[in-house]
């Protein structure tokens, strides 16, 4: 929904330069796309690698190979060229980046169970298309900075909103058939938040906010001992 919500925006006259969304929203496709197209930043953390290198953090994951774009290459961590290099498609039909090493220097290599769960086939690489790739990576080493996580502090407010329409509002439940009437509805509750939020505002400080619900785990704290005299005796003597 990425670029259909930022094309609703360009014709309205309406697009961000910068563009805070959730992880679902960020894929490598929509941070090239949001930059050529309209200047935008999309900022969002990305979704991680699924090899398994990456999730244990072990061996040698994608970012530890060098991607020669020009010469259709790759080097791996020990030093060996790629033998084979062919663009494909994935099974959601996107264009991929198909990347196969030697059979007999794989086998033959000693860090072999640091690069490889295969027990004879040689080490597999599969990327995206270079500008795709590029800004993917660029995207995940943003997300471990200061900055990113200052900048996307600001997400929080999006998502309160849309916390609050659902426990007060019934956001997720539409009263009505069609589009049109849907629309409607959430519009009517976005105004009605507006007027929620606007009357809290002149009443801050008239009184206190409300106070949180103790959980249920609180509940079964002991209270505490009162009247015990200064000696500390039991209130039984």
């Amino acid at each position: 929904m990425g670029p259909t919500i930022e094309e609703d925006l360009a014709q309205r006259d309406l697009l961000p330069g910068t563009h805070l969304v959730d992880t679902g929203y960020v894929n490598a496709a929509l941070l090239v796309t949001a930059q050529s197209r309209h200047h935008i930043d999309v900022v969002g953390p990305p979704m991680g690698s699924y090899s398994h290198q990456s999730q244990s953090g072990q061996g040698y994951g994608l970012e530890a190979f060098e991607l020669d774009w020009d010469a259709k290459q790759a080097r791996c961590p020990q030093g060996h060229l790629s033998v084979n290099w062919r663009t494909g498609h994935d099974v959601s039909g996107d264009r991929v980046i198909r990347i196969r090493f030697d059979r007999a220097t794989c086998r033959a290599g000693e860090a072999r169970a640091l690069c490889t769960r295969a027990k004879d086939a040689p080490r597999l690489l599969t990327v995206l298309p270079q500008a795709q790739h590029v800004a993917l990576q660029a995207a995940r080493q943003r997300q471990e900075t200061d900055e990113f996580k200052a900048q996307y502090a600001l997400r929080a407010g999006a998502e309160s909103t849309i916390s609050q329409g659902v426990r007060r509002f019934d956001l997720r439940r539409s009263r009505y058939i069609g589009l049109a009437r849907t629309q409607l509805q959430q519009t009517i509750m976005a105004t009605a938040m507006n007027l929620v939020r606007l009357a809290n505002w002149f009443r801050k400080g008239a009184v206190e906010p409300p106070k949180r619900r103790p959980g249920h785990f609180s509940r079964l704290a002991p209270a505490p001992l009162v009247g015990l005299a200064a000696g500390g005796s039991s209130p039984t003597g």
